[in-house]
């Protein structure tokens, strides 16, 4: 008896982090598209206002989740690259990512998979410097295949 409930035990741990690495790969795997930036519980782009360009749909913010742990975002306007940024993301757990990306975006968000082609992360407080906002409620809609 000791012996079948170890062996269940073995199970379910791998199981679980069976799961951990799916959602790691998935998170990881190829490049996400910014598509909306709410602050402060609000559903306006903030991208319109913060990015030159973005709101006459010449605009596309891309992020890439690297392997190590390595976040780099890069801003287009009709395909010329206008910014770029190097930060740093964590998966603390199955449905939280921690990202510290540029001055916009420092905080633990909570992972909604909409989709396989979409997420919303939300963080109840990420810090942002720009114009010293301070730590403020934040939503990210991001998406796989290009803007939305």
């Amino acid at each position: 008896m000791i012996k079948r409930s170890f062996l269940l035990l073995i199970f379910c741990a791998s199981l679980l982090s069976g799961c951990y690495k799916v959602h790691r790969t998935y998170i990881i795997k190829g490049k996400w598209y910014l598509n909306s930036f709410e602050i402060d519980g609000g559903s306006t782009n903030q991208m319109n206002g913060f990015l030159d360009g973005y709101a006459d749909g010449s605009g596309t913010y891309v992020i890439y989740m690297l392997d190590n742990g390595i976040m780099r975002g890069e801003y287009y306007t009709n395909d010329t690259i206008n910014y770029f940024t190097t930060g740093t993301w964590s998966l603390i757990d199955t449905k939280t990512i921690q990202m510290d990306m540029d001055e916009f975006v420092d905080g633990d968000f909570n992972i909604e998979l909409i989709d396989n082609q979409q997420m919303l992360l939300n963080a109840q407080s990420n810090q942002i410097d720009f114009f010293n906002m301070g730590e403020v409620k934040t939503v990210l809609r991001i998406s796989r295949e290009g803007k939305i």
